[in-house]
């Protein structure tokens, strides 16, 4: 009878999910919004074109391959644009069940039920299915890597094959995912169980994920002659979040024709032109690094068409901005819960890395599951001490 229920539940919750993503998705104008829309776009006819998985000759590993892959595969389907929009908005209710199986498999049925309610109107979540953004399809293999992940302290180790080949996935849609799996070879190392099995779990961990990321590594190494498992944006951003003129964020502040300069040449340069200017200011540097926290986990949109609208201040504050509190409680009682600790390990590397190199509350979005998760615990967790404190007295009965 409860599985039944449960059944319902999700039905309704997926159901109810997917009819608020597609009427944003019919909401939108037939064309593309963001300038990296049109970077994916190029290559998307690029690759269809003969010319490989290309942005133009100066940008060839650039981006990430696995995104405009997909919208490759897509577009030859003869998908448009609201068929593409549609195709996210189904796996983003997708990505709102593996949230719900995540949240239950670490804190129990309860915060499972919430945190897929949250989820299915949680407005970030809703938002980047308009666009041909990598958000939606990175979203969606971070959850699947971490409940994979989860699955592992209660398997003989198979399935740690699956984990580490859903975590290549991911990390080929944004490689910023690629800097987790050491830490999670830490964690994995450190679980107390038989050292054997330990080292199945790792190797085949290892295996999966370097199986998904070889091709691409062949590929720059073909091109290039060197070892890039990830892409050559590594300078650019971080240029981009250090620069004289930057604020953290985005920033249009670039040298003179640097587009121009080779890309594995540009990418040194640009790192080391980065770390010239830190050197020459260090105390800014550190301002950076705070400002980028702030810009990170910004209750409101840092971006400047965003922050000046009231409506999008209000529907960030009244979602992410609510839950913040119980998300900081949830956090910090959890450590001692050993599965909960790849979400620790998660949040802690997202928010260091874009803290160093470049900081926007979209690229906290692939931690919002999470956040959502922790809240929800957090949430419990205050109820049950307010429980605890307002409990009725008992006095003893006088015969």
């Amino acid at each position: 009878m409860e599985r039944i229920s449960e059944r319902k539940f999700l039905v309704f919750i997926l159901s109810f999910s997917f009819i608020l993503r597609i009427s944003f998705v019919f909401y939108l104008k037939n064309y593309l919004y963001f300038d990296d829309e049109f970077e994916y776009l190029k290559m998307v006819k690029n690759f269809l074109s003969g010319k490989g998985l290309i942005v133009n000759e100066n940008f060839k590993s650039f981006r990430p391959p696995l995104y405009p892959l997909i919208l490759s595969i897509l577009f030859y389907l003869k998908f448009n644009f609201l068929h593409i929009r549609i195709f996210q908005s189904l796996i983003s209710t997708f990505t709102v069940y593996i949230i719900y199986q995540i949240s239950k498999e670490i804190f129990g049925k309860k915060e499972g039920t919430l945190s897929a309610i949250i989820s299915s109107f949680y407005p970030f979540f809703i938002f980047y299915n308009g666009f041909l953004l990598t958000e939606t399809f990175f979203l969606f293999f971070v959850v699947l890597s971490i409940f994979y992940l989860i699955k592992l302290s209660d398997t003989n180790g198979i399935i740690s094959l699956k984990a580490g080949v859903i975590s290549g996935v991911a990390g080929l849609t944004r490689p910023t995912f690629q800097i987790f799996i050491p830490f999670v070879i830490l964690k994995l190392l450190f679980l107390k169980e038989n050292l054997k099995l330990k080292f199945r779990k790792v190797f085949f961990l290892v295996i999966g994920f370097c199986i998904v990321l070889s091709p691409w590594i062949i590929r720059n190494y073909k091109i290039f002659k060197k070892f890039i498992p990830g892409t050559t944006m590594g300078g650019w951003v971080f240029w981009e979040g250090n620069n004289p003129f930057s604020d953290g964020g985005p920033c249009s502040y670039f040298p003179q024709n640097i587009h121009q300069i080779e890309e594995i040449t540009r990418d040194k340069l640009l790192y080391k032109m980065t770390i010239e200017v830190i050197k020459k200011n260090p105390k800014r540097f550190l301002y950076l690094l705070k400002n980028k926290f702030k810009r990170f986990w910004n209750i409101v949109p840092n971006a400047p068409e965003f922050e000046e609208k009231i409506l999008y201040r209000i529907i960030s504050i009244s979602s992410f901005g609510i839950l913040l509190p119980f998300f900081i409680i949830g956090f910090f009682v959890s450590f001692k819960n050993s599965k909960a600790n790849f979400l620790h390990i998660l949040i802690f590397i997202f928010t260091v890395f874009h803290m160093i190199y470049l900081a926007s509350i979209r690229y906290r979005l692939p931690i919002e599951p999470f956040y959502i998760i922790f809240s929800v615990h957090g949430f419990f967790y205050t109820l049950d001490l307010f429980k605890k404190f307002f409990r009725p007295n008992t006095y003893l009965k006088i015969s």
